[in-house]
């Protein structure tokens, strides 16, 4: 049997099983509003034109039909059919409440509409009785956001006065945000961004921040702050190494931590969101390097004071080592994803990996 082969099949299975602990789910946004109000163009203004292609936004008339959906890995967005003015109102408001009923009657919460993005044109700086009746009667839960959308080509006055509009109408003047497309700038976005994430479900904030293109500060920050659940995985690792440790195992059993090992590394993977690319081509036969050096001879030879046993105090170290070494190599290749770099390598560096050894074992000492 290809014993690095099995622990490559684990690992993967590993990654996915910490994946679905982290709660990393894709979030579903509604985008709805009257014909010609921009919907498809904020889409595409905020997730950019890989997720939403140039040629599904129309010119002042409806591109969709009932709800088109762009999904991709990190988000699905519902663009539904443009609000017709007159007798297309009703119709609307019967479609619209019938999708929201269907979404919320799914046990899966995954499928549930999670935020709404509600359109209004900004220029014509008019709120219909129709857009009060959805936003209080139909769109009533707490994860709405009213987008004045266009707003690059209407004067300060309009949008203040729709703006008071809503307000006198019950809508919380902080979920309402001026915005215009990408070839105007994007104006407004990065706080429609900042917004959306905040109202979010916890679960799905990661996701939508990664799926959203318009804020490159937002997403580097989001992977930053990573490091403090990666310590956290980190240091339950080290810990699980020092018990095995704690009565010291021959060097010719030390494969007793590859598992503990393996499992961190899978949970690191998780954490910063390592895709099946990155799995498949750096980090699998990374973790294969990692396992092959805990063959007796190997460990001997990377680090030859081990003697013939490994203690408490070594196992935690070699552990809380390679799980830092490995952090910095993911963060960095979780910051090259977000500036559109190409990945950094995940060659495993000896020497290197040794001055993570001493400078792990002196912090703990």
């Amino acid at each position: 049997m290809d014993n690095n082969k099995t622990v490559e099949e684990e690992f993967v299975k590993d990654v996915e099983r910490e994946r679905a602990k982290l709660g990393g789910k894709r979030p579903n946004v509604l985008v709805c509003g009257y014909t010609g109000c921009g919907k498809t163009s904020l889409i595409q203004a905020v997730c950019g034109d890989d997720l939403v292609l140039a040629d599904a936004i129309g010119d002042a008339e409806s591109t969709t039909t009932g709800f088109d959906e762009y999904a991709s890995e990190h988000i699905r967005i519902w663009d539904s059919k443009g609000l017709e003015p007159g007798e297309g109102e009703q119709a609307f408001a019967a479609m619209l409440t019938g999708f929201l009923r269907e979404r919320r009657m799914s046990p899966d919460v995954d499928s549930h509409v999670h935020l709404v993005w509600y359109a209004i044109q900004s220029p014509g700086a008019r709120i219909t009785d129709c857009d009060i009746r959805l936003l209080t009667q139909v769109l009533t839960n707490e994860h709405v956001i009213v987008v004045l959308a266009k707003a690059d080509i209407a004067r300060p006055e309009q949008i203040e006065a729709m703006r008071n509009v809503l307000a006198e109408a019950g809508i919380d003047p902080e979920r309402i945000v001026a915005t215009s497309d990408a070839k105007s700038g994007a104006i407004g976005c990065k706080e429609l961004v900042a917004l959306s994430h905040a109202m979010l479900p916890a679960a799905y904030q990661d996701s939508f921040l990664e799926a959203q293109r318009i804020d490159r500060e937002a997403q580097e920050s989001a992977v930053l702050a990573k490091r403090g659940k990666a310590a956290g995985i980190i240091a339950a690792a080290t810990a699980a190494a020092t018990g095995i440790g704690a009565t010291p195992i021959p060097i010719a059993d030390a494969a007793l931590l590859i598992p503990v090992q393996t499992g961190m590394v899978a949970a690191l993977a998780a954490l910063y969101g390592l895709r099946q690319e990155a799995l498949q081509h750096a980090v699998l036969p990374f973790v294969a390097r990692v396992v092959g050096i805990y063959a007796a001879s190997s460990l001997l030879k990377c680090f030859p004071f081990l003697g013939s046993a490994i203690n408490a105090a070594v196992a935690g170290a070699l552990t809380g080592a390679l799980g830092w070494f490995t952090h910095d190599r993911f963060e960095a290749m979780a910051l090259a994803k977000v500036r559109g770099e190409k990945l950094p390598g995940m060659n495993f560096d000896l020497e290197a990996f040794r001055q993570y050894y001493a400078a792990f074992k002196t912090d703990k000492q």
